[in-house]
């Protein structure tokens, strides 16, 4: 037993020579599960030193303060990347186990969640939320400056595609500064977040715009009531440690709290980057949490969040582990707005991007504007700068972390850089 054991090691060793692929270690624990040669998997090793270069300069240039990139092609890692510093105080470096604010990058997490409940026939997606949460069941809309009672019910499929009518509160104007007033995100809690929520009239009727809101923090709360479970210990046992995602959490705990560096933005006035304290974006902590918001909520690493996108791309599945069939992951990452809402498109810009059940969608690549895409890429980001995607056609995941708020510009060249390497 011992000599196959050691022949066995051999040959793996053997094949990972001649594979070019390397492994590192974090706490004993394999940082990826597969790396090779970028070059081997159709990723130019001269365009990615683009890539690098790139990154460096706005470390340089004060920018950005540290990233963290990955990026897999035909279901294996073959770049793993990170830069500068994590912590803008002390100056401690990137490392590949710096935990990142993924901030809107939980919905997708909370989406396939929800999507394991349907599964499991729970619910159906165009069933009445106010069937599962009653607090919904009277809602209205506020028109004219004025509330009036909502002409239609909201339903759970609503919810997974931002068409429900809430909004985020990010304006001071309509509903936006009664998200405000009301402060709904220092609610105890996801029921009393609920709670509070249903008191507020919604943007729109539900189904007839796309709007970026706190669907996802409603499915959250929908999680808690069809499991019976507070939604970390659900998505703890049910998704993260059947992924071996060890590091994904929303309060981030103490022995672990040395990995998460200072989040940023720059000046409005001397355009210098500086550390926004936690809590600066609707209220969202990571230490002494007891809203555990489902839209924003979850810090992650960059090796976590590449198990969470292989599942996707695997069709559900991860080194043996099913989380959804692939059918229902196909489902999901189609554009499900309704015909009449597609010429507005996502963020009401792009008609070339519809949106799945959790995430936006590559309908018609030609139409995206200043971008290069394909049809079926699937995709979604966070506030503070990180980026994800998954392209089927070209069998690319791409992962940026960074931690700086209002980094578009930075998402759009990252983009631009990665797909210019496939070769």
């Amino acid at each position: 037993m011992k000599r196959s054991t050691a022949l066995l090691a051999a040959l793996m060793a053997t094949l990972a020579l001649l594979l070019g692929c390397e492994q590192e270690l974090v706490d004993g624990r394999p940082l990826v599960s597969e790396a090779a040669r970028p070059a081997a998997a159709g990723l130019a090793p001269d365009r990615l030193r683009r890539l690098d270069a790139y990154i460096e300069g706005l470390i340089e240039s004060g920018q950005i303060a540290g990233a963290q990139v990955m990026l897999a092609r035909n279901d294996l890692v073959v770049y793993t990347e990170v830069f500068g510093v994590r912590d803008l105080h002390d100056g401690t470096p990137v490392t590949h186990d710096t935990l990142w604010r993924i901030y809107s990058m939980t919905k997708p997490v909370t989406s396939v969640a929800v999507m394991m409940l349907h599964e499991e026939g729970h619910f159906g997606l165009d069933d009445l939320l106010a069937d599962y949460l009653p607090e919904y069941a009277e809602m209205t809309v506020l028109r004219d400056g004025k509330r009036v009672p909502a002409q239609r019910p909201i339903t759970i499929r609503q919810l997974l595609t931002h068409t429900a009518g809430f909004s985020y509160g990010f304006t001071e104007e309509g509903v936006d500064a009664l998200y405000r007033q009301s402060e709904l995100f220092t609610a105890k809690d996801l029921a009393a977040f609920s709670e509070q929520l249903a008191t507020l009239p919604l943007a729109f009727e539900p189904g007839s715009r796309w709007h970026y809101g706190v669907n996802t923090d409603v499915l959250g709360r929908l999680v808690e009531v069809v499991s019976g479970q507070t939604l970390d210990a659900f998505l703890d046992e049910r998704l993260f440690e059947p992924l071996g995602m060890v590091d994904t959490f929303f309060e981030v705990p103490a022995d672990k709290l040395d990995r998460l560096g200072t989040n940023h933005r720059l000046h409005p006035e001397s355009d210098a980057l500086e550390v926004v304290p936690d809590g600066s974006l609707a209220g969202i902590r990571w230490q002494q949490v007891s809203l555990l918001s489902g839209g924003g909520g979850l810090v992650s690493t960059a090796d976590d969040y590449m198990r969470f996108a292989r599942m996707l791309f695997n069709g559900g599945s991860l080194d043996g582990v099913r989380i959804l069939s692939p059918k229902t992951v196909s489902w999901m990452t189609r554009n499900h707005l309704p015909d009449g809402l597609a010429g507005q498109g996502v963020f009401g810009r792009d008609a070339a991007i519809g949106f799945g059940l959790g995430f936006a969608i590559i309908d018609d690549p030609v139409g995206w504007s200043g971008h290069v895409g394909a049809a079926g890429e699937y995709w979604w980001g966070g506030a503070a700068g990180t980026l994800f995607w998954i392209d089927p056609h070209y069998d690319v995941i791409a992962i940026l972390m960074i931690q700086r708020f209002q980094a578009e510009s930075v998402r759009q060249t990252f983009r631009t850089l990665v797909n210019a390497a496939i070769e």
